[in-house]
């Protein structure tokens, strides 16, 4: 337990680890390579479901590990090689097949490197399992790894688009060449021209399911604004300059999820991340509600509230988490209200799974996100002893009461106090 206490420690600094590509054209804001990892792994779950041959669990889980190896060897986009020749960056570099495959070797042995280093103490059969993923995306593999890889390049042509904008004279064209030279599968051609459309002058027509995939960029696009909202809580106790964003917490909570749900024979794991990628989603309109809403909302003393848990009686909490989950369907509705039927249906019964409660997988997640934000609640305190945490204590022994979890909360004792 204390190995993967370490690993996912090493993994929370994701979430305040800068995109290059970003910092180097100065965007208006910068995303993380947690809050990236987020929303590749939703538009992989998309568009893997869209394709007959692929295994959507399979390549969710591709998604999720393809950039962690960043946390030691930073975001080496081609950028990385030409930070020195700014010029250069406004458009793609033209170099040759030779030149090319001596720096793919160079970015991919750094990030083996890292890797490894990362996963070095793991279990050896998730640590075998999260290797081959990077792996199979690192390398191309045909099917779900090279599948992932085109996904993600879509993300980081959106984050481009989003947080630098369209204006060639500001951002040249690299992005979309790299992006065009990458991307091959017919259904994500069809998504870039979509994407083109949308925010170019020049039009395509006759795209094949043109209003699905418009309806599905809309969607995507929405739920990128998670990347940018910082997580209420720590706000709410006052943590300085807390980094997580409500995307980053979904990718470390869903990681959190696919490592201990390993050991859980009984839960389909496709089922859980999935579960675990859609439960805040809702936050795009209603920001990450708190269980201490109410009583702040009606006047109270913040540093007062936060003292303890909520000693309320069982009718009362049931009251409350009611208001909020019927609040934050509403809003789940219109946030997937244009997406086709199979997969709105599907986001928002996970999403009510989780919220009542009603499943394996549900009941294991909710206790998971407990020990997601118990986690950073505790690497923030480590910062500042003042902060108000004890109550999250409570909270955890209220909610947890799967052995592996509470194995895991006695090595969170040990290794904070």
């Amino acid at each position: 337990m204390r190995e993967i206490l370490n690993f996912l420690i090493e993994i929370c600094k994701s979430k305040e680890q800068p995109r290059t590509g970003l910092v180097v054209w100065r965007a208006k804001h910068i995303t993380t390579t947690a809050d990236h990892i987020f929303r590749t792994a939703f538009i992989t779950w998309i568009f893997a479901s869209l394709k007959k041959n692929l295994n959507v669990e399979k390549a969710i889980k591709i998604a999720f590990a393809h950039d962690i190896c960043d946390i030691y060897a930073r975001d080496l986009t081609p950028l990385f090689y030409y930070i020195k020749r700014a010029k250069q960056i406004m458009k793609w570099f033209r170099l040759t097949k030779k030149e090319k495959e001596k720096k793919r070797k160079k970015k991919f042995e750094i990030e083996k490197k890292s890797l490894l280093r990362l996963v070095k103490s793991l279990p050896l059969e998730f640590k075998k399992e999260i290797f081959f993923s990077w792996l199979n995306y690192e390398k191309w593999i045909p099917g779900e790894g090279r599948f992932v890889k085109q996904c993600d390049r879509i993300d980081t042509l959106l984050e481009c688009i989003e947080e630098i904008g369209t204006d060639e004279k500001i951002t040249g064209t690299g992005w979309w060449e790299g992006t065009e030279e990458m991307v091959e599968d017919p259904l994500l051609l069809q998504f870039l021209k979509v994407i083109h459309n949308k925010f170019y002058k020049r039009k395509f027509k006759d795209i094949q399911n043109g209003e699905e995939l418009e309806n599905i960029l809309d969607f995507i696009l929405e739920i990128g604004k998670l990347k940018r909202m910082p997580r209420r809580i720590w706000h709410l106790l006052e943590v300085k300059n807390p980094l997580e964003t409500v995307a980053g917490h979904i990718f470390s909570l869903s990681l959190t999820a696919w490592i201990f749900g390993r050991e859980k024979k009984e839960l389909n794991m496709e089922k859980l991340l999935k579960m675990a990628l859609c439960h805040e989603l809702c936050a795009v309109y209603t920001n990450d509600l708190t269980p201490y809403d109410t009583i702040l909302a009606k006047g109270g003393e913040r540093k007062e509230v936060f003292k303890k848990w909520l000693r309320l009686p069982r009718k009362e909490k049931e009251k409350i988490h009611l208001q909020q989950y019927k609040k934050e369907r509403v809003v789940l509705e219109k946030l997937t209200s244009k997406l086709e039927i199979p997969l709105r249906k599907e986001i928002i019964r996970l999403f009510d799974e989780y919220k009542t409660v009603s499943s394996a997988e549900a009941r294991f997640l909710n206790q998971v996100n407990v020990l997601a934000v118990l986690l950073q609640a505790l690497l923030y305190w480590e910062k500042d002893k003042k902060l108000q945490i004890d109550w999250m204590w409570e909270w955890a022994f209220e909610k947890c009461e799967d052995p592996i979890i509470l194995e895991f909360l006695d090595t969170l004792k040990e290794k904070f106090y």
